[in-house]
């Protein structure tokens, strides 16, 4: 299992692709990189690259002191020293869009573009409901877990709500979920990226479901109007796990993005 060690904190890493632009890949709250095998596995196979990589406070990365965004940005800076990347297209999902316009912050020479999917600029972006906590029984995460899609989609998906249901519940339960979750809950206090917004000068595209219950689609608007010439994808009907609910179109918006601006 591929790890690198940063600040007392072993990150957890994978790559698919052997050629092509480099994309590198950030989850959201919880979430671990597991969840990009799919997709990255789809695009490394059309010439892009991929760095798939578990946050802090999540997945096989281990990290038993506190932490902010900022650190997880520093950890995407540090993987992509040790890997000899000296630039990447970054994509980030809900917080892992907060995290990737601090990198992009940090680092604009190194970052080609940003693709931010459901997210905003701060946690006074999510809703109440992101805060409800998941509980400890298969009917409390199932209750949560509706949230975070349509009701179109939940019921034509139901097996596949139940397995991710399951798996949760199956987190929460074996992997000190809780203890990790509130790590990264606190890592997002007080962060806002919109006094930055206004100098990002690279290539970003913003994808936001029309329905998303967590972070609304109002936050995508107001980062395509502080980012300027920034492109907008609207997703008519869909809610905050574009990665199931419109994974196949996710990956070709990924590619036009990527071959539009001449990185292939």
């Amino acid at each position: 299992m591929p790890l690198v060690t940063r600040d007392q904190c072993e990150i957890f890493y994978e790559t698919l692709g052997s050629n092509g632009p480099w994309l590198t890949l950030i989850n959201g709250h919880t979430r671990s990189s597991r969840d990009f095998r799919l997709l990255a596995g789809n695009l490394s196979k059309q010439g892009v690259r991929c760095l798939l990589f578990d946050n802090r406070g999540s997945g096989a990365t281990v990290c038993d002191q506190p932490f902010t965004l900022e650190d997880i940005a520093r950890d995407v800076l540090f993987l992509w020293h040790h890997l000899g990347i000296e630039h990447s297209i970054v994509m980030g999902l809900s917080m892992g869009g907060i995290v990737s316009q601090i990198l992009n912050h940090l680092a604009p020479e190194k970052v080609s573009g940003l693709i931010l999917v459901s997210t905003g600029s701060s946690e006074q972006s999510l809703s109440p409901e992101a805060f409800v906590p998941w509980g400890e029984t298969e009917e409390s995460v199932g209750q949560k877990l509706q949230a975070y899609f349509t009701e179109s989609f939940l019921s034509r998906n139901k097996i596949l709500v139940q397995a991710m249901t399951k798996q949760i519940l199956q987190d929460i339960t074996s992997d000190h979920f809780e203890q990790r979750a509130q790590s990264q809950r606190e890592a997002m206090q007080n962060v806002d990226t919109k006094p930055f917004l206004k100098n990002f000068k690279n290539p970003v595209l913003i994808i936001h479901g029309t329905d998303d219950r967590i972070i609304p689609y109002s936050a995508g608007l107001e980062l395509q109007k502080l980012i300027a010439g920034s492109q907008l994808i609207r997703l008519e009907g869909v809610g905050h796990l574009v990665l199931a609910e419109y994974s196949k179109n996710l990956a070709q918006d990924a590619l036009d993005f990527i071959k539009t601006n001449g990185w292939t």
